[in-house]
């Protein structure tokens, strides 16, 4: 004869108390971990520094002419954050992708409403012509927040050598053909308020954007901070 097999007896009364019990910790744990970790990366973000950048060097005082004839100073820089480059329009290199990138650049800070702008400076003055540059400009969609500057050979050097210690110089005439008449440096600088220079970028990236807008941003907080003071 067989004998039935007893059922497995199910939790007492006290045992399922303590398991819901035990279950309840859990939960309550859980839930103020969360609201830990929410508050932490909250009171992070109100108390976020501006990250510092370097300087690199100061700009010197120049007068140039943009595309309009009119004159550019330094001092019509003042306050505002710009992003110099330099090209020249007959460059058969590397120009052509740096000015796509400094339009897209010039796009993207179009939407600080004048406190940044971007600034080309030719290094082929003989050529380069404000007619010249107002037709390059045009080319590549240039607004108001966009220069072009020309000016004496000699005061390009000094600004592109002591100021944003960048190399310029003519090629050697047997690479013209190939190289185009001049040797320039295809880096972005990024310059303060006050004419210093605060970081470098390729300027044929293309992730440019993805490199620069940081900084920016950094740069921007600093100008509020400082202006507050």
């Amino acid at each position: 004869m067989t004998l039935p097999v007893p059922a497995s007896p199910g939790p007492q009364p006290a045992n399922r108390q303590l398991t819901a019990f035990v279950w309840a910790l859990l939960v309550v744990g859980l839930m103020a971990v969360i609201a830990a970790g929410v508050r932490e990366i909250w009171i992070s973000s109100e108390r976020q520094e501006v990250r510092p950048l370097p300087i690199y060097g100061q700009i010197p005082d120049f007068r140039l002419i943009e595309r309009d004839g009119q004159p550019r100073t330094l001092a019509d820089c003042q306050g505002e954050i710009w992003f110099a480059a330099f090209f020249f329009s007959s460059c058969p290199g590397p120009c052509p992708v740096l000015s796509s990138r400094l339009a897209e650049l010039a796009q993207a800070v179009g939407r600080t409403k004048g406190r940044v702008r971007v600034v080309s400076i030719t290094v082929d003055p003989a050529v380069d012509t404000p007619e010249r540059l107002r037709a390059y400009a045009q080319k590549y969609g240039a607004g108001k927040n966009w220069w072009f500057l020309t000016g004496p050979l000699p005061e390009i050097y000094r600004i592109a050598r002591e100021g944003f210690k960048l190399a310029v110089e003519e090629n050697p005439p047997e690479t013209v053909a190939q190289n185009g008449k001049m040797l320039h440096s295809t880096k972005i600088a990024m310059v303060d308020g006050q004419g210093r220079v605060r970081g470098y970028y390729n300027g044929t990236d293309a992730d440019l954007l993805a490199r620069v807008l940081p900084d920016l941003g950094d740069l921007m907080r600093e100008s509020r901070e400082v202006s507050s003071k």
